[in-house]
């Protein structure tokens, strides 16, 4: 497919999908193909696909690290007013504020459509795709200019997106395998990013949201851990990095502190697949006088307490 061809090709510059309605699902997947390939992207147009919010960010994610990028276009989209909004606040948090064009035109959020007509939509573009072909050029600049192919169901990229307790209940019964698809446990900041992103909707009095925040996590984290490969003191020196706890050289907006994150780490220190040499590590930042906990006080002193306990005797 294209954006299969597109994660492979190296020496593509220039990306035009403008006007070509790839709507959220195809922007989802252009994203994660930005992600995994491009290297030297210097352009992105994305504008007046019907594309949301949410969509939007992952795209704008998508593209930290390019450092060839000169612009960004996703005008005349359906982001809305807080959409634009935080568009903006991400690529100005990736220092890349300058390089996102102007959003005069964005056509605010979309009204619900009817699902008959996206899946016969859907099915057009699919079978456009089909007859379709990336052509890499020995050209300075290489563009593509194609419909993407519909990826696989964006749920569990839009909770990671915008986690809220009804979009965690919504994913049912099989969120655990969601998310075990959609985060990459190979790369230990991106599993530590997920386990903040879940964690922060946990809450102790709603048992279903409850269940379904440590039934996440459990499925990521015995995964991850279970990897010889995975590099278990950078997932939680990310962990430490993104909740502020830790100074790094990279710049890194730490996210505020709820007690979801501690309750949960409090949850998962006590798994028999969390390495008991990583406990002193969390016990040591946990009782340091830290402002970014002064609000969890509560939790804290619970996951300490917990720590504690679980620590290997010398």
């Amino acid at each position: 497919t294209v954006l299969t061809a597109l994660k492979h090709l190296r020496s593509v510059q220039v990306i035009n999908f403008g006007d070509c309605l790839v709507r959220s699902e195809g922007a989802i997947a252009i994203a994660e193909a930005i992600t995994e390939g491009l290297p030297i992207l210097k352009e992105l147009n994305l504008s007046f696909g019907e594309i949301t919010g949410e969509a939007a960010l992952l795209v704008a994610q998508s593209v930290e690290g390019k450092a060839t990028l000169e612009k960004l276009d996703l005008n005349g989209n359906c982001l809305g007013e807080e959409g634009c909004d935080a568009l903006r606040e991400v690529m100005d948090g990736l220092n890349m504020g300058d390089l996102l064009g102007s959003l005069s035109d964005d056509e605010g959020e979309p009204e619900e459509e009817d699902d008959d007509e996206d899946e016969d939509e859907e099915d057009d573009y699919e079978e456009e795709e089909e007859d379709d072909d990336v052509e890499e050029e020995d050209s300075s600049v290489n563009q593509v200019s194609s419909p993407p192919s519909v990826p696989r169901s964006p749920d569990a990229s839009s909770f990671l997106c915008f986690p809220s307790p009804d979009k965690l209940l919504k994913l049912g019964t099989k969120r655990a395998l969601l998310f075990e698809q959609q985060v990459d446990v190979a790369d230990a900041g991106k599993t530590a990013e997920a386990f903040l992103k879940i964690s922060s909707v946990y809450n102790e009095e709603d048992k279903d949201v409850k269940s379904a925040v440590l039934d996440s996590i459990d499925a990521i984290l015995r995964k991850a851990f279970a990897s010889p490969s995975f590099q278990g003191y950078n997932f939680i020196s990310s962990l430490l990095v993104m909740l502020g706890l830790l100074k790094s050289e990279d710049k890194v907006k730490p996210v505020r502190v709820v007690p979801g994150h501690l309750q949960a780490l409090e949850y998962v220190v006590r798994q028999d697949y969390f390495p008991q040499d990583h406990i002193a590590v969390l016990e040591a930042f946990m009782s340091r006088h830290i402002q970014a906990l002064e609000s969890c006080s509560s939790s804290r002193n619970i996951l300490k307490s917990t720590l504690e306990q679980v620590r290997p005797e010398n």
